[in-house]
């Protein structure tokens, strides 16, 4: 029989890695017909370094459905694959998973999965079906360099890079093109042509799905259609004489050395917040500098945990520090299980200025469902260094929570009975501040003097009004801390509240000082209310409650 006939001796190292229904068998079955069973395996499925292990040493080409572990391609081997337009590809998927794969007990989740995702138009399926459906081509190329769950962004670049390293990137929608270039890297002549093997029995074509069922495939194969698109350009290139393997930096999150430093002390602990001193934080490039961390040039993570314990909800993270040196480009993420589940991550950037200029850098996320590990991490790349100050995470929640609590105390200063008529919550983003660091929607002190926010200029109505400044006071205390009502572009003081009888004498609670009132005998149109913050002062301030008493009879 032909197929037991070795007509071409290949002394190389190839390795074909086919992805499903992309015409990955019957390419498997050319090379066994033109190169013999001798020299190509069957078609294979296992992960990458054992696949070289079991089979490297007898068959001179491995051609298999390929699991990679993020340690890089093998310098000793030449890579080749076939890709497939995406959509196309997964239409094809869907109906040969649910009409031509025999149900087995490895795979009834699957085809139980690809069943309801066209009984429902593509609105619902199962797990096991959608991490088989969502970009498998960013997912597996991506994998070859990458070992954590990052975002689909990050992936697409990884599987670029990685793709630009093989040898041979066919396409499916020319397959004798691609066949020729492979008979060429394989030293080929006189070769049979391509046949048809392992198709799928019946599936509608693009043209004729739901216009609902289409949006959701194109939905699932986001990024591997920008791959596959940026990939046509240089899909069926010549096959390389010199290849090169640039320097891929895998971005992994997993530590595999020494254990981090687990729980560290909280320097500023409030009902919404708290905030982590860079010093206290876990380090794989950096030295302690005072209170903050310093990265040495080297290429890890500034800093990372500090594995906190957060129920489902909205929070955010805020970082900031100084640049040191100038033009860098850092990774910053949100992750759990000890890096394996990304929730978020935002890349902090050098915008320019002057030596030594401050950064901060929010990253917001959302955890679903409670969550244990939660870390910051902050990946400096080599021959960058900058400083890091703090950490500090919010609770959107329980800010909220605390606001709306708040509104409803109507206790003031008077002997007379009164209520509120009218609640007015004045956010930091309606006030203005030279001096404060924004941590999310609040404004933070940042150890200089002056007016922490001012604004936001406002008309009030004649009246009596009681003002409470809600917040979280940190571990220096409110240091001689002010408060003022102004109008008239601050020429007029209306009213001047001290936060504390002493600088270190601080209101228990969410309340910063006490609740005052003020009382204003005209319609004033640029109201301003200003709080004056010293050196000392440690203050998060959330919002400003305003609340008009009328006296009841």
């Amino acid at each position: 029989m032909e197929i037991d006939m070795l007509k071409t001796f290949y002394s190389g190292r190839l390795i074909f890695h086919h992805l499903e229904k992309t015409a990955g068998q019957a390419i498997n079955d050319w090379m066994c017909r033109n190169l013999g069973v001798g020299t190509v395996t069957p078609n294979l499925i296992g992960t990458h370094r054992n696949l070289i292990q079991r089979y490297g040493g007898n068959y001179p080409i491995i051609s298999a459905h390929i699991q990679f572990d993020g340690t890089g391609l093998d310098p000793r081997w030449r890579y080749t694959t076939v890709l497939r337009d995406p959509v196309d590809r997964l239409i094809s998927w869907i109906y040969f998973v649910d009409k031509d794969v025999k149900p087995t007990v490895d795979n009834m989740e699957l085809k139980s999965g690809a069943e309801l995702f066209l009984r429902s138009n593509g609105e619902e399926t199962n797990q096991a079906f959608l991490e088989s459906a969502e970009n498998p081509y960013v997912q597996s190329f991506s994998s070859v360099v990458m070992r954590c769950n990052a975002s689909w962004r990050r992936k697409l670049e990884a599987a670029l890079l990685v793709l630009a390293e093989y040898d041979l990137v066919g396409d499916q929608a020319d397959l004798p093109k691609f066949i020729d270039q492979l008979a060429k890297l394989l030293l080929v002549t006189n070769y049979t042509s391509l046949r048809a093997v392992n198709v799928t029995s019946s599936r509608p074509q693009q043209d004729s799905i739901s216009a609902q069922m289409l949006r959701n495939i194109h939905k699932l194969t986001e990024y591997d259609r920008e791959l596959y698109s940026e990939i046509q350009r240089i899909a069926n290139r010549q096959v390389r004489n010199n290849r090169y393997f640039p320097t891929i930096q895998p971005f992994n999150f997993e530590f595999q050395e020494t254990p981090p430093r687990a729980y560290p002390n909280v320097y500023w602990l409030g009902a919404y917040m708290r905030q982590y001193l860079a010093k206290d934080l876990s380090t794989q490039n950096g030295a302690v500098v005072g209170r903050a961390l310093v990265s040495n040039g080297e290429n890890g993570y500034l800093c990372y945990g500090p594995y906190l314990n957060l129920e489902a909800g909205h929070y955010c993270a805020v970082a900031n520090g100084l640049w040191i040196t100038r033009g860098a480009v850092c990774n910053i993420s949100i992750c759990s299980n000890k890096g394996a589940v990304l929730h978020a991550e935002e890349t902090l950037v050098d915008s320019g200025g002057a030596t030594g200029a401050e950064w901060s850098q929010l990253v917001n996320f959302k955890l679903d469902d409670e969550r244990s590990g939660i870390e910051f991490r902050l990946m400096v790349p080599n021959e960058t260094k900058i400083q890091l100050n703090a950490v500090t995470f919010l609770n959107e929640k329980i800010m909220v929570t605390i606001l709306e609590s708040e509104i409803g105390l109507c206790q003031t200063d008077h002997n007379v009975d009164k209520q509120i008529s009218v609640r007015t919550i004045i956010y930091p983003a309606q006030m203005i501040s030279k001096i404060a660091l924004r941590v999310g929607t609040t404004l933070q002190t940042t150890g200089q003097d002056g007016f922490l926010c001012y604004g936001p200029y406002m008309t009030l109505n004649a009246g009596l009004y009681r003002v409470s400044l809600v917040g979280s006071i940190g571990p220096q205390g409110l240091g001689g801390a002010y408060a003022d009502v102004v109008c008239q572009a601050g020429k007029k003081t209306i009213h001047r509240e001290p936060m504390a009888t002493t600088p270190f004498n601080n209101q228990a609670g969410n309340i910063i000082g006490k609740p005052w009132t003020i009382s204003l005998e005209q319609e004033v149109s640029d109201l301003e209310i200003r709080l004056w913050v010293s050196k000392q002062t440690e203050i998060n301030l959330c919002g400003i409650l305003l609340q008009r008493l009328v006296e009841t009879k």
